[in-house]
């Protein structure tokens, strides 16, 4: 038999060729087989963020209702506070309901009237009160055994008032309320789960009722409305199920007990997570959480072959490809070389792909580097295109609108502006183009439609050939909410002085001029004698005399005389040697370089800050001494303010709608005048102030 000669480079081929063929094969096989399992991994992870997300909704959903009932509770309060409320000693029997036990008895309660109208049974109070405000509202009288509601518009099973049933006093509300306290939260009203609040009433300083207000705690026809018009991939849908295996919520099986299902078991032990499992023979993939405020488990599913079908296509037919190409160009690489330059070709490979590697970590450190940086700020960060797109937020941002970040990479920055904002886009972008960049306030709309106001500092960013505008925004509701408040003591301390004004008028100046005149008027008397007429113009003459003093009085509380005349610092003075001379409170004043009177607006707004600090440490503080120091440095004149007593919270008395009405108006007649302010104080350190005015 013949023997057959084959060439060295064929001899060195044939092996390596076999080889290479084998890896290039086996790497193809594994990168398809990897890539379905990472496909399947995305889908689960996938899943789990829809989930989420639907919890979070769910969780907004609670934080609303619960704010919604403390704005109510407010306004109920105020309503009843407003209206004619009377108790009578009169008592009168009733038959009352344990709304937890069912169980009934007779027990005694005092009339109690509104608007001289019996507040037992009558329930138009209550409901105009549901007309405004939604929900139910519910007027309790404390009896024997517990808090009796008297009127109200929450209903029993049989659809009735649930007038006569009575919140028991071992229960939580009723604890909480009998010591003085409002009570906040979940509680079972009748015969359903509510968001409630309930305020205690009292009479004579005694807790004797208790008003509330209330929502269903879950909203499942709204819940349904939103998740069926979510859409999860090509075959998945989310649904809501409760701890008995009922379907409250389902595309197609609504109402449904899967209870007997070994899933449904199996969701039971794991409360949350991701199960595969098999639907008509077909595999499916379900990611569920149990929502506990609601008692719900939130789920969404999806048919994974469905979800990957395109890309299980995509990547078979691309590493098929790319594995066919690999092996022709690698043989007819490797047919035209040596063993020794194929040896260096590998070698230069095998460094090549450790470079790669380097490079390749490097830059996924950086980005997970930048992506830290990027989402750890508190402020929300946009970066949007020429076009408005919105092309990268960071968390913060999709937490305060209530998207996550697929939904607001694909919308614009107009879309999450109130309709009166959206107009200003264009025109603060252009000024952001021209100028490089711009600060601004505007409005953000979230998700569940919350209006927030926001302020913009954007700049142009260059980003390769693309110019980028990069907008940090930070949210001003609550310093908007401070201004507000602020504005608001001002109107209340206008509207004191118009009254303090009209009040003077008409008791002290109104009863002279009135006298006068019926003096005047019996001058006309033909009876009279002449010593008579004489006493008359005597008595009409003091009168007016009385009549010109109190004018001056009237005038000088509106516009001090010893401030026209003298000036700030001779007004100050006199004012607290009158504080002194009562050995209330031991007032040091002292100035530097105040050689010329001041603008008189100036003057008499300092003038009345300073009055106002110190009448807030003769009622508030409890204060023994008190140290004010007003020096002009250049153009700008300083008052330091400080007294030894008590002290106080600042963000307390600052954040109350209550409290601290006096140290408001004091920040609103400093703003006017353009004036800076520092305040600090602590319980038990006094308190300090320091103001400075440009002059």
């Amino acid at each position: 038999m013949k023997k057959i000669y084959l060439p060295l480079r064929l001899r060195l081929f044939l092996p390596v060729s076999l080889i290479i063929t084998i890896v290039v094969v086996t790497i193809t096989f594994y990168f398809v087989k990897k890539s379905i399992v990472i496909f399947n991994e995305q889908i689960e992870s996938n899943l789990r963020l829809e989930v989420q997300t639907i919890s979070k909704m769910f969780e907004r959903e609670a934080t609303l209702k619960l704010d919604k009932v403390k704005s109510n509770l407010k306004v109920a309060s105020a309503a009843f506070l407003n209206i004619d409320f009377r108790a009578d000693e009169e008592t009168f029997k009733t038959e009352i309901n344990n709304q937890v036990t069912g169980k009934m008895h007779t027990t005694e309660l005092n009339r109690w009237f509104l608007d001289n109208t019996e507040l037992f049974g009558d329930n138009s109070f209550v409901d105009s009160l549901q007309n405004m405000l939604g929900g139910t509202v519910t007027i309790f009288q404390k009896s024997d055994s517990g808090f009796v509601r008297i009127s109200t518009n929450v209903l029993t099973e049989e659809g009735k008032r649930a007038v006569g049933t009575y919140i028991p006093y071992d229960s939580p509300v009723s604890l909480s309320v009998m010591k003085g306290e409002t009570y906040y939260g979940r509680a079972f009203v009748v015969n359903d789960w509510y968001v409630t609040a309930y305020q205690p009433l009292f009479i004579e300083g005694e807790v004797e009722g208790m008003i509330y207000v209330g929502d269903k705690e879950k909203d499942l026809d709204e819940l349904k409305r939103i998740l069926l018009n979510l859409e999860i991939g090509e075959s998945g849908y989310p649904f809501v199920f409760d701890k008995s295996g009922i379907l409250a919520i389902h595309p197609e099986r609504e109402g449904e007990d899967w209870s007997d299902s070994t899933l449904f078991r199996e969701v039971l032990d794991m409360q949350s997570g991701v199960l595969r499992y098999l639907l008509n023979g077909r595999e499916k993939v379900m990611a569920f959480d149990y929502f506990k405020d609601f008692e719900l488990y939130v789920a969404a599913s999806v048919f994974p072959d469905i979800e990957t079908r395109d890309l299980r296509r995509d990547a078979i037919l691309g590493a098929v490809i790319t594995g066919g190409i690999s092996i022709l160009l690698l043989l007819g690489f490797i047919y035209y070389f040596t063993t020794e330059k194929i040896f260096r070709f590998f070698t230069e490979l095998k460094r090549s792909r450790e470079k790669l590697y380097t490079v390749s970590r490097a830059l996924e450190e950086s980005e997970e580097r930048y992506r830290k940086l990027f989402d750890s700020t508190g402020d929300d960060i946009f970066v949007t295109d020429v076009d408005e797109n919105i092309v990268e937020v960071n968390i913060a941002a999709c937490e305060t609108l209530g998207y996550n970040r697929e939904e607001l990479l694909e919308m614009k920055i107009s879309d999450i502006k109130p309709e009166k904002y959206r107009e200003q886009v264009a025109e603060n972008r252009r000024i952001i183009f021209k100028k490089g960049s711009h600060a601004f306030e505007s409005e953000h709309i979230t998700r569940s439609g919350k209006i927030i106001k926001v302020e913009f500092t954007s700049r142009l960013v260059n980003y390769g050939n693309e110019k980028l505008i990069l907008s940090v925004v930070r949210n001003i509701s609550r310093r908007a909410e401070l201004e507000r408040q602020i504005l608001s003591a001002v109107i209340r301390g206008e509207e004191r002085e118009r009254k303090r004004f009209a009040r003077e008028m008409h008791d002290g100046l109104g009863p002279l001029l009135s006298a006068a005149k019926l003096y005047v008027n019996e001058l006309d008397s033909m009876t009279l004698s002449e010593e008579e007429r004489k006493d008359l113009i005597r008595h009409s003459n003091e009168l007016i005399d009385e009549a010109v003093n109190a004018t001056r009085t009237i005038s000088n509380n509106l516009m001090p005389t010893v401030i026209n005349s003298y000036g700030l610092v001779k007004a100050v003075q006199a004012f607290c040697e009158k504080v002194n001379r009562t050995n209330q409170l031991n007032i040091k004043f002292e100035t530097e370089n105040i050689d010329r009177r001041l603008d008189t607006n100036v003057e008499l707004i300092l003038f009345r800050v300073i009055s106002e600090l110190i009448n807030n440490t003769i009622k508030h503080a409890r204060a023994e001494n008190v140290q004010i120091f007003l020096v002009k440095k250049d153009d700008i004149l300083t008052l330091y303010f400080r007294d030894d007593g008590v002290g106080f919270v600042v963000d307390d008395i600052i954040n109350s709608d209550n409290k601290g009405m006096g140290l408001k108006n004091i920040i609103s007649r400093i703003r006017s005048i353009n004036g800076t302010y520092n305040f600090n104080s602590r319980p038990g350190e006094g308190f300090n102030i320091k103001i400075e005015i440009n002059v």
